[in-house]
């Protein structure tokens, strides 16, 4: 749409010329923008369900390090819960053969029970490794070789050793108005965009809130990050970012500059070589313009102010062609 600003000059016929657009029927969809924080909802506390010292501390073991699914953490030294494991197997030998010598159901039972104590030391052994079956960055670490880490029955013993997060499971909590909520439906599933110190990521709602915040009476939108984008890329837990989302696209609209709205969003239509005020339902705002319900434009919707305008003012369009 070509805009030629020159409405209210006297034209041949002594009637004010002005200049018109022919507006045209679009399909448009209105983004909604949202003000978010980044939040890590999977925290893990980093725990040994073992007493012992520790024998190792992944290098990346630090705050904001990444480590990978099954990589171990922290190991704490394995040889006095081996020696367990050694002992119960030997008992496990011990009851066999005597079931072998003797049979009977005391004998049964007591391999039973060496092979539950063999069970036993061999879980406590695989716990003296520390690891996560899946990707985590670092929040905070407090472990080092040699010191003695335990269960927190265990008061002598650090209990916990650090913070760990799922980056693959962080999140964005933006409010957002009942009128936005309402606008956007189907919600959940809905693709946005995040911005976050100068890099764009993508996602998507995954669930709204419940409840209103009861100062604001906002609602909240949970988002998800998608896409192949790398754990280690994504923004840290609360750092601010900005959302915005596509809204459902609205058909047979049109998209007005604001070149031609006069009071109230209203605008001048020539019909018949006359004005004729023209209020077309408003849908939103773009960065284009305002977008309305298309309605009958005649010969064109009026551009820029026309002093004295009135209903049926008799004008004259400008020929853009001469």
């Amino acid at each position: 749409m070509e805009l030629d600003v020159g409405s209210g000059v006297a034209g041949g016929s002594g009637n004010p010329v002005v200049s018109v657009i022919q507006p045209t029927t679009t399909e448009q969809s209105l983004t909604v923008g949202l003000t978010g924080t980044v939040k890590a909802e999977d925290r893990v506390s980093v725990m040994s369900e073992v007493e012992g010292r520790i024998s190792y501390v992944s290098p990346n073991y630090s705050n904001g390090g990444t480590i990978a699914a099954n990589e171990p953490i922290v190991r704490i030294d394995p040889a006095k819960y081996e020696l367990q494991v050694a002992a119960a197997q030997g008992l496990v030998a011990e009851a066999e053969a005597r079931l072998a010598a003797q049979g009977g159901s005391a004998a049964q039972a007591a391999l039973q029970s060496a092979q539950a104590a063999l069970g036993l030391a061999e879980l406590e052994l695989s716990r003296t490794e520390i690891s996560l079956p899946y990707d985590v960055r670092v929040i905070a670490a407090d472990a080092s070789v040699g010191e003695l880490v335990g269960p927190q029955e265990f008061v002598d013993a650090q209990a916990i050793m650090g913070v760990v997060y799922r980056p693959d499971a962080l999140e964005i909590d933006a409010p957002i108005s009942l009128d936005d909520l309402d606008y956007l439906e189907p919600v959940i599933g809905r693709a946005a965009r995040v911005y976050a110190d100068s890099q764009a990521y993508n996602a998507e709602i995954v669930r709204i809130s419940s409840v209103l915040a009861p100062q604001t009476r906002l609602a909240s939108v949970f988002f998800r990050f998608t896409g192949d984008q790398p754990t280690d890329s994504l923004p840290l837990p609360n750092t601010f970012v900005e959302v915005e989302i596509d809204g459902p696209a609205f058909e047979n609209v049109y998209l007005l500059p604001e070149a031609v709205l006069q009071e109230r969003d209203s605008v001048w239509v020539v019909s018949d070589g006359a004005l004729r005020s023209v209020a077309p339902r408003a849908i939103g705002r773009t960065d284009a313009g305002l977008m309305v319900d298309a309605f009958d434009s005649g010969e064109g919707v009026v551009v820029g102010s026309l002093p004295g305008a009135r209903e049926g003012l008799q004008v004259e369009v400008m020929d853009n062609g001469s």
